[in-house]
């Protein structure tokens, strides 16, 4: 019988071995030029999120109210719990009240508004933050101004505390008082809420004195105690130089962030910088002071086109804006900053401030290694004309996506009225086709001043813009929810 037999050891050596080069050669280099695939998905890295938002809302207040400077916040132990905060000037001139409202069903439905606890009810409330811990308090910080006051500095800043999900703020604190030497401005909150840092429950309020420059003030309990304001950045050398709208945000380590603008309105050339300091012993010693982006094409304060036929030729005419910066943290760490600046337009010089300008675009830069080096700006309106778009904030998600809002004037080809719009990255490169978030224009008209910022928060699927609207022709505050694709 004839056997067949195979083939010889050598040659066996051979083929096994081309197999093993092959194999390796599959696992090491193969997902290097082909997307890598999970359970039959492509699991390549996203560079954005699909959106689509809601039916919009207008938070408290009657038709007639005028609104403004929302801020808001999702609790971090309930994330379909959310507080929202504005100012109301139903009792205008001087009675102005900031007020709350809260959702417990992720924004479809709202309570009715508080004023927020005084001091003295003589006095206005103004400048709204909120923020929440990570055992569900709620925190709402605000200006007090002593209305009938002997002195213009008699300003505190005061946070009230809320442990029913924001339908009330029934204590507060005062977390800095006036004198006769300070004079505070924009008190802007955060809670560390990351869950490996050393100071978790710390929180944080940024704010502005007029007097020196950016403070920030620290509790360590609750609100319960405050420490002494801290200056952290002082106003720069130059007489006319001026620091404002300090903005603070938590990385995952614990280190804390205070993002400001920096600008001269009165000297050539008129640039501005984002600048930041940061504090990595819970907010006891801060850094010096460095640059997100220097000298960047703006005045730091200015006008932009209204109905007024003398914007552009009169100082002070048109509606007023500013290149402050918002800043966010994502849970791997990167940075985002975003803020306005001029790159394509230009601004004129009538004498004073604020100037008028044109063509303003938001922008971006991006850290990755903890503020060390940071991208260059890049801008996130996808429109191609010379309409302005203005007053942008940000929020991240859990998943590291950075959502960003703005107010837009693109679809008015007068370039008055604005709409909100809308996109998110993942990696401040590739962003996602705008998206329109209002369903009416606002018409602005000879609107001189709508408020100074917008707000957003975000969950791990939803998005949360709210911003200063004024379909009805006067400022109002309205919302939306987004829901995030995958």
């Amino acid at each position: 019988m004839k056997t067949l037999s195979g083939p010889s050891v050598p040659f066996a050596a051979r083929a096994l071995s081309a197999a093993a080069v092959l194999f390796v050669a599959v696992v090491l280099f193969v997902p290097a030029i082909l997307p890598i695939m999970v359970d039959g998905v492509d699991a390549a890295p996203r560079k954005y999120r699909s959106v689509r938002f809601g039916v919009d809302l207008r938070l408290g207040g009657d038709a007639g109210a005028y609104q403004s400077e929302p801020a808001i916040a999702v609790n971090p132990a309930s994330p379909a719990n959310m507080v929202a905060a504005f100012i109301d000037y139903a009792d205008r001139p001087r009675q102005d009240r900031v007020r709350t409202v809260a959702t417990n069903d992720g924004g479809a439905t709202w309570t009715a508004s508080a004023a927020a606890p005084q001091l003295d009810t003589r006095n206005a409330t103004a400048d709204p933050s909120v923020a929440g811990d990570s055992v569900g308090t709620l925190y709402h910080a605000y200006l007090e101004f002593g209305v009938n006051a002997s002195t213009a500095n008699d300003v505190d800043v005061v946070v009230a505390r809320s442990t029913d999900g924001g339908r009330t703020f029934p204590t507060f604190t005062v977390a800095a008082a006036h004198s006769d030497t300070v004079s505070f401005d924009k008190p802007y909150m955060t809670v560390d809420t990351q869950p490996k840092s050393p100071f978790k429950g710390t929180i944080y309020v940024a704010t502005m004195d007029f007097f020196s420059g950016v403070n920030v003030i620290v509790s360590r309990d609750g609100a319960a105690t405050w420490s002494a304001p801290l200056l952290v950045a002082p106003f720069p050398s130059n007489p006319t130089g001026f620091s404002q709208s300090p903005l603070p945000v938590v990385a995952p380590d614990g280190t804390a962030y205070v993002f400001y603008a920096e600008y001269d309105s009165f000297r050539e050339p008129r640039v501005t910088s984002i600048l930041y300091t940061r504090s990595r012993d819970g907010g006891s010693t801060w850094s010096p002071v460095a640059a997100v982006a220097a000298n960047l094409p703006s005045p730091g304060e200015f006008t932009l086109k209204n109905a007024d036929p003398e914007f552009g030729s009169t100082l002070g005419r048109g509606v007023e804006a500013f290149s402050f910066p918002a800043a966010a943290i994502a849970p791997n760490g990167t940075i985002f900053v975003v803020w306005v600046d001029f790159p394509r337009g230009s601004c004129q010089f009538l004498g004073g401030s604020p100037s008028p300008c044109t063509d303003a675009d938001v922008r971006m830069s991006v850290s990755r290694d903890g503020g060390r080096s940071w991208s260059a700006p890049v801008k996130l309106s996808d429109d191609t004309g010379a309409t302005d778009q203005f007053f942008p904030w940000i929020a991240t998600h859990p998943d590291g996506l950075a959502s960003i809002m703005w107010l837009d004037r693109r679809l008015d080809s007068r370039n008055i009225d604005y709409d909100v719009f809308y996109t998110n990255t993942y990696d401040g490169k590739t962003f996602l086709p705008n998206v329109r978030v209002n369903m009416l224009p606002s018409l602005l008209g000879a609107l001189h001043w709508i408020g100074d910022y917008q707000g957003m928060a975000a969950t791990a699927d939803g998005v949360f813009p709210i911003w200063n609207d004024a379909r009805s022709g006067s400022p109002a505050v309205f919302f939306a929810r987004g829901t995030l694709g995958p």
